[in-house]
């Protein structure tokens, strides 16, 4: 379940370009906004936006206090805009929350236990990293656990049908999608069988040229002299 927790922001007057000027002031531009509201341009300081939501698990509802306003907000981060080379968070969104309304988001996946199909050689194949969901906001969970003790044999797979949600929470994505799944060393059996075969082949074929058998690099056939033979007479 969601926690809470509470960041002030700053009504935003900067916008376009200019906002490279408050990044160099370690303040990180965003909007917030919402079902059936304007959008609101704000900052805050990204070491505050840093230590709260670090401090949270992922989906977490956070009250924001905007400045000159007396109530607070509860929002969600729903985007982070980074720089993709060194990373510089660029921008933030934040959504406001109706916490009687069910939202949609993203839950991570993540795996525990050991699977015996992979301990003989399988391949644990990960389809789904996320998995998208629908709850109300203080429900909406920030990982789903699958245990994969179960997998004994290869291609068991986990399936969407088969997650363990919380109650009030319903799994978006086809009940049939794979979400993990064991695939069996074969591929690379084959391929070593196929480099086997090959290799089976150049030897008959270094063996056929020893002989000196037509095709030899060479050699005259059978009952013909070469040339140089029917020169020297």
């Amino acid at each position: 379940m969601a926690d809470e927790a509470q960041l002030t922001l700053n009504p935003r007057a900067i916008t376009g370009k200019k906002v490279r000027f408050l990044r160099r002031e370690d303040v990180v531009p965003g909007n917030l906004y919402g079902r059936g509201l304007d959008s609101l341009a704000i900052q805050a300081p990204i070491d505050e936006v840093r230590r709260v939501f670090r401090s949270v698990p992922r989906n977490s509802v956070v009250q924001v206090q905007v400045e000159g306003e007396k109530k607070t907000r509860p929002v969600v981060l729903r985007h982070v805009d980074r720089n993709p080379v060194s990373g510089e968070v660029l921008h933030v969104e934040f959504y406001q929350v109706d916490l009687a309304r069910v939202i949609q988001s993203d839950a991570l996946v993540k795996l525990i236990g050991d699977s015996e199909a992979v301990a003989n050689g399988g391949t644990l194949v990960l389809t789904m990293d996320t998995v998208s969901l629908e709850a109300l906001p203080m429900d909406m969970p920030a990982e789903i656990v699958i245990d994969i003790g179960d997998m004994e044999n290869f291609g068991a797979a986990i399936h969407v049908s088969d997650l363990s949600l919380p109650a009030n929470v319903r799994a978006l994505a086809e009940e049939t999608a794979q979400v993990v799944t064991v695939v069996a060393p074969r591929l690379e059996e084959e391929e070593e069988d196929e480099l086997g075969e090959g290799l089976e082949g150049e030897l008959l074929e270094g063996e056929e040229g020893v002989e000196g058998e037509p095709g030899e690099e060479g050699a005259a056939p059978a009952g013909e002299s070469s040339g140089d033979e029917s020169a020297s007479e």
